[in-house]
């Protein structure tokens, strides 16, 4: 963040202080966080549905902050100072961002979609900040709070920022790209995520189309056109638009595709691409980062060095070896759209052993949710997957669809939660399995990964345990 004297700051907020000298600070860098706040910060309390920020006040000033900006009349008896005093401090917050992002002179790509969010805002931000210099929002900094730190990470000289916009309820996505205001507009595709607060997929693709409606007439409208959605979509906007995917009807196409040992290979308008990963559904983000960079004017050449660079992040359908075992961890989050993706992407895998399938619920599908849990049962079962562990509520579905689909009862495991679910899985595999892990976040099926190294650990320390028994005999 570049610097802003605490006086300005204080007119943007509208707020006051009791401590004249304060205002003549400055400050470069804001926090919500009382256990990351540095030095110099600006804290602010922020309430959410869980937390007040004001029960932190005192520890985020011990920590060293400049100074925290609280509710005229939240109790501040006994908080050490210096404090800013505003009406409300969750829209101080964002009256900031707001602030902030119309004195910054860069372009703004706004990513959001049912699925691939996160990786799509990857693979844009690898690819420009080869050439470029500019900012992601980090980690899933993606709701009423992440946008506008994510901003706030935004300095003088940049020339992008791709900022994921996250939403789980119509009207949502419409306020951040107000606040970010994009110049160019991602949408990766419509899917079943969150339908119990958007109620159907129609009213999905409007929610995600409120990233288009706030593009300016001269921004950039980049879609998935291969999306049954896509025409939807499109009328959302007065801005250019331009569509990609694996059909002929796409502005930019991907052809020729290959999954080698190195990757996937494509083509794209005769320049050939490698992306060094695990799963043919990365192409789509790979096509809108190249969609966006050819906006920024870089070559072919050096769009194809950007995705060469490309590397999965844990919980991303990250590939790692873990003994003898070859785990795809896609834990982070789940969908009926990426777990069919993750699945076929474990059937395409060479495998000197089993495939195997560890997966939890697929949460926020609404009413509709145990049919979309046992379509993927089904779909496990005509993907000939050797064995299904699955736990969760909607555990039953799965295994109802996988029976119906004639995978057989003693290939399919049942269990409450990840952690009942451990023994069974470990005591399964064997040498050259690969094994997907995948389900919604609150299934915390990492869990199982940590499980797996530990195991490895163990038998390797055994194992030197009894070699050295062996040898001191």
């Amino acid at each position: 963040m570049d610097r802003v004297s605490l006086n300005k700051i204080c007119q943007i907020i509208q707020g006051e202080s009791g401590t004249p000298d304060l205002l003549m600070s400055v400050v470069e860098r804001i926090s919500i966080d009382s256990r990351t706040t540095e030095v110099g910060d600006l804290f602010f309390a922020i309430q959410g549905k869980r937390l007040d920020g004001h029960q932190f006040v005192t520890d985020a000033l011990a920590r060293g902050a400049q100074a925290s900006v609280v509710n005229r009349g939240a109790r501040t008896d006994g908080l050490l100072q210096p404090l800013i005093y505003v009406d409300d401090v969750n829209q101080a917050f964002q009256d900031l961002a707001y602030w902030y992002r119309r004195q910054q002179k860069l372009t703004v790509i706004g990513v959001t979609g049912s699925v691939g969010k996160t990786t799509t805002r990857n693979m844009i931000h690898a690819v420009l900040s080869n050439f470029l210099k500019g900012i992601q929002s980090p980690a899933n900094y993606n709701n009423e709070f992440g946008v506008p730190l994510s901003i706030a990470q935004i300095e003088q000289g940049h020339q992008f920022a791709v900022l994921e916009l996250g939403a789980s309820a119509p009207g949502e996505i419409r306020e951040l790209a107000r606040l970010a205001q994009p110049g160019i507009g991602v949408i990766t595709g419509i899917g079943p995520s969150h339908l119990e607060h958007f109620g159907s997929l129609a009213r999905t693709a409007d929610a995600k189309g409120e990233l288009f409606e706030a593009l300016p007439e001269d921004g950039l409208a980049i879609l998935n056109g291969d999306d049954f959605f896509a025409s939807q979509l499109i009328s959302k906007t007065a801005s250019r638009i331009l569509k990609v995917g694996l059909s002929e009807q796409n502005d930019l196409q991907a052809t020729a595709i290959h999954q080698t040992h190195d990757g996937i290979s494509f083509q794209v308008d005769g320049t050939e691409f490698l992306l060094p990963i695990l799963g043919k559904h990365f192409i789509y983000s790979a096509l809108f980062a190249i969609a966006v960079g050819k906006e920024f004017g870089l070559s072919n050449q050096d769009l194809d060095e950007g995705i060469r660079q490309i590397v999965t992040v844990p919980g991303r359908c990250h590939v790692e070896q873990v003994g003898s075992w070859t785990v795809i961890d896609d834990s982070y989050n789940s969908s009926p759209v990426s777990m069919a993706a993750a699945c076929h992407t474990l059937q395409e895998r060479s495998c000197a052993g089993k495939r195997i399938v560890v997966m939890g619920d697929m949460m926020e599908l609404g009413t509709d949710s145990k049919q979309y849990h046992q379509e993927i049962g089904e779909l496990i079962a005509a993907l000939q997957i050797d064995l299904l562990f699955v736990c969760g509520k909607q555990a039953g579905a799965v295994v109802q669809g996988a029976l119906s689909g004639n995978l057989s009862p003693d290939r399919v495991v049942q269990a409450a939660d990840i952690q009942e679910l451990e023994k069974d899985v470990i005591s399964r595999l064997g040498s050259g399995d690969v094994v997907l892990v995948k389900g919604s976040r609150s299934m915390r099926m990492e869990q199982l990964i940590t499980s797996l190294k530990h195991e490895v650990s163990k038998q390797g320390f055994l194992q030197a345990n009894s070699e050295e028994k062996i040898s001191c005999v």
